[in-house]
Formats: structure tokens, sequence, C-alpha cells
């Protein structure tokens, strides 16, 4: 079939999506059933080959007597493990013209090496699992001979399909193409931490806004604080003007009362001529003093009388607004 055919990349003979996915294969069921339908895991629709007797129930590619004819060294199966007994079967051509069989199943527990067949164990493990077979290097090491192409392919029971394909190489997942992937749906377990993430926004934004109502009573107290402190600060003290003005009168009168003492004593000076004065002088000398005085204090009253008279009457606002 393919021997004529470019052969490079990747070259798919089975596809559970397709529309015809049987459509080079014969099918043969005894005891069995071969059945396509979705499948739970991956989502995609995928082949079941199944029945009692795993010789009895297969299907092999490609019709008839055809060949298939094509030398890519690498078979990869994509099955789901029914944990039943499976088996599949390849036949190549060697560089002899010699037709040799490869059978691998899983309840096979030990390696025999026959001129024409070679039988081999395998392990499966559960769920979903991806077969790479090397054609190539078995066919060296079994029979010493260089592979040359594959010719038909067999598939027993009990198995599910989902895609078989041949490759040149093995391509690394990162490299594959997205139909050749297999795309499990999320679990459960996502959910519930989405779930968490969320509620953990919640309580972030319950946090926040208790945040942002701390800040705001800080913001409140401190500017309480501060207009209480300009409110005392900004009031100018006011001294009581009686009390400056009566330091100042009290300042003026005992500077005139010492100007007057002074020239009195100047000109009442007596003579030294070794007489003392009397008492009756000195009794003179305190009436002057005090009449001084007295004369002083009226004067700097009837100023402080004139000033109030002439001074107009002012209301502070701020002083207004603090006991307010």
């Amino acid at each position: 079939m393919y021997r004529n055919a470019y052969q490079r990349g990747l070259l798919t003979i089975f596809f559970g999506g397709g529309s015809k996915p049987l459509n080079i294969w014969d099918v043969h069921v005894q005891d069995g059933y071969v059945t396509r339908f979705l499948d739970k895991d991956i989502k995609s629709m995928v082949l079941e080959i199944g029945g009692s007797n795993v010789s009895t129930s297969y299907i092999i590619c490609p019709k008839g007597n055809k060949i298939l004819g094509i030398t890519m060294p690498f078979l990869i199966m994509v099955v789901k493990n029914l944990k039943k007994y499976f088996s599949f079967e390849v036949t190549i051509l060697d560089e002899t013209g010699t037709r040799r069989r490869f059978r691998v199943s899983n309840f096979q527990s030990s390696t025999q090496i026959l001129p024409l067949c070679t039988v081999m164990p395998i392990g499966l493990s559960d769920g979903w699992n991806q077969i790479q077979f090397n054609l190539a290097e078995f066919c060296r090491r079994a029979y010493k001979k260089q592979y040359v192409e594959v010719q038909k392919l067999k598939i027993n029971a009990n198995i599910r399909l989902r895609r078989v394909y041949f490759t040149e190489r093995l391509i690394p997942d990162d490299e594959l193409p997205a139909e050749y992937k297999l795309y499990f749906p999320l679990s459960a377990k996502p959910k519930e931490k989405f779930v968490t993430k969320a509620s953990n926004n919640k309580e972030n934004k319950i946090v926040s806004e208790q945040a942002i109502k701390t800040v705001d009573i800080e913001a409140t107290t401190r500017t309480v604080h501060r207009t209480s402190k300009t409110s005392s600060h900004s009031v100018p003290k006011t001294p009581s003007q009686h009390s400056h003005k009566e330091s100042k009168i009290e300042i003026k009168t005992e500077a005139k009362i010492e100007n007057k003492v002074a020239l009195e004593s100047d000109t009442t000076k007596p003579e030294d001529n070794g007489a003392k004065p009397d008492d009756g002088e000195k009794v003179e000398e305190k009436v002057d003093l005090t009449e001084a005085q007295e004369e002083i204090t009226e004067e700097v009253e009837n100023k402080e009388e004139q000033e109030r008279k002439s001074e107009p009457v002012t209301a502070d606002p701020e002083a207004l607004e603090v006991e307010a």
C-alpha cells in the first residue's frame, strides 16, 4: 500500500476519531465485539476490541492479501489498559527477504526467539499508555538482520485504541502535533484550589477594607490633633492691656521720682560747714517727696483715661471660633 508513497514524519494507519477508522482494516469477531464510542477520560472517540478468547477477536491491517510496505522503524500505539489479556503481532521483512513476526502480549512471562517468530512480554500501567516499538532494533538483536519494512499489523482483544502510527524517530511530546496528544479533562482538585483562591481573595478584600478604615481613622485623628494644635497656637496670646500699661506706668513713675529726688537733693544740699541739719529739715524733705509722687500718679491716671477713651473696641474672630 505505502511502498511507493512518500514516507516522512508521521504516518497514521488508525485513528479512533476519524470518519472511517477501519477503512483499511479487516475485522474478525468470534465470541467478542468491536465497538466505537466516546471515552469519558479523554473525551474522544475510541475503538474497543473485546472477547472471551484473545485469538478469535482481532483487527488486521491491511485488508486481504495486501501489504503495508512501511519502512519507518518505530511503531507507536496509544492504548488503554482494560486489565485483561491482550496481544498484538507485527509481521516484518528483513534484508534477506524473510518474513518474521514479533508477538507481544501481557500474559507472556519470558521472551522466546524462534526462527520465524519472537514472543515477548509487555507490561501496561493503569489507564492510557503509549507503546513504542523499535522494529529495526529488535530485528537486529533477535535475528542479526537489517529491517526493511512492515507488511502486516494484527491487534487482538482486549484493548481500547485511539491511534496507531509509524515514525522515523521518537518524537518528544513538545514536538508532537496537538492531534497526536492525549488531553485529559480537569479533575475536581483544581476546582477546589480555585475556590480556595476565591475565598482568599474575599478575605484579602475584607482585610484591605479594614486597613482602609484604620487608615481613615488614623487620618481623622491626625487632623483632629492638628486642628487642636493650630487652634491653640493660632490664637495669638494677647496679654491684658491693663497689665502691660500698668508695668509701663510703674517704670515711668519710678524714673520721674528718681529724677525729682536727684534735682531736689542737688538744690537742697547743705554746705559742708561742719553743721548737721536739723530734724525739722528732714521732715520737710519727706513731705516734698510724697507730694511729687502724688502729682506723678495723678498725671499718669489722667493719661490712662484719655487713652482708654481714644482706643476703639475690637473683637477677635479667632477667639470667637475657639469659644464656639
